[in-house]
């Protein structure tokens, strides 16, 4: 195992950093101190999910029993209850891990409750699809007011839930040219807001939909013969330029996203030219292989890089 301890000393003794902070990069390297924070983030993220999940289910087992009005309502108060909490935290000046996540809450459970609304009641009609671009605008306000990240994740899901993207992969793969220009138009609009927006640190949460909404739209190309060709090179430029990106901001999400939708765009192009199938699985294995190869060195560099 490799230890830092020696140079952390000697660093200490030529008076290069003072002795508390020597002392915590001491017990960081001995394990004395362990970081729990990945741990209870996604504990926390669990537990917001399982709490969204339950709420589904009590819907759907006790619907005929409660009533769609007390459950809409229900679910209206639980959720403004968490806003209320959340904005009271924050008038507070104070902050902890859960607080996210209790926003987070607040904006699920938000969605659900206008989605159901519009299901029982269908106060909007024939374009019932514009409950997505309320839900949108109120996850988008909500962000910007309380600086979550989590919640702009929603918003530009509920962006593109109201343009016509579909998450489920079979729908992806049944569209082909429709869905692609969907998400093409999906990731230009998320790029723009990016550029117009003031707040840095939302930068990722926009570069890292509008990679994933230009790839989908790729491989959506892929579907029919005549457009797998340009949907190929058109994922192999997105490859590139995802991966020039990440190399420059030194974030491996990015070196991954190229290798993983370059090595699928090409798979399906070479398998389409292939006409024997053991040909086909040979080349398959051997792709997959030097994928995971080329991630492995990937990540080694970027690590090596980074320290």
């Amino acid at each position: 195992m490799i230890s830092l301890e020696r140079e952390v000393v000697r660093l200490r003794d030529a008076g290069a950093i003072d002795p508390p902070t020597a002392a915590t990069l001491i017990a960081h390297e001995r394990r004395e101190i362990v970081s729990v924070y990945g741990e209870l983030r996604f504990l926390t993220w669990a537990g917001v999910m399982l709490i969204v999940s339950g709420v589904g289910v009590l819907v759907s087992k006790h619907l005929d029993k409660i009533g769609p009005l007390a459950i809409a309502a229900a679910i209206g108060v639980f959720s403004l209850a968490c806003y209320a909490y959340s904005f009271w935290r924050r008038r507070a000046g104070r902050h902890h891990l859960a607080d996210d996540y209790i926003l987070l809450l607040a904006a699920l459970l938000a969605s659900a409750d206008i989605g159901y609304i519009e299901s029982q009641f269908h106060l909007l009609g024939p374009v019932w699809q514009r409950h997505f671009l309320i839900l949108a605008v109120l996850h988008a306000v909500t962000a910007y007011a309380f600086g979550s990240r989590l919640v702009l994740s929603l918003s530009i899901a509920a962006l593109a839930a109201y343009i016509g993207i579909e998450r489920r992969v079979e729908v992806m793969f049944e569209s082909g040219v429709e869905f692609a220009v969907r998400a093409f138009v999906t990731a230009a609009i998320v790029a723009v807001w990016r550029l117009v927006q003031r707040k840095r640190e939302f930068n990722p949460v926009f570069d890292h939909a509008a990679a994933n909404l230009a790839f989908w739209g790729a491989l959506a190309l892929l579907v029919e013969d005549h457009t797998r060709l340009l949907g190929c090179a058109m994922a192999l430029l997105f490859a590139g330029l995802s991966a020039w990106y990440g190399s420059r901001q030194r974030e491996e999400a990015f070196v991954i996203y190229a290798w993983v939708y370059g090595t699928i765009a090409v798979d399906v192009q070479v398998c389409d030219w292939l006409d024997d199938e053991a040909l086909i699985f040979l080349y398959l294995i051997t792709s997959t292989i030097a994928a995971i190869v080329g991630l492995f060195v990937t990540h080694a560099r970027m690590r090596k890089a980074a320290a």
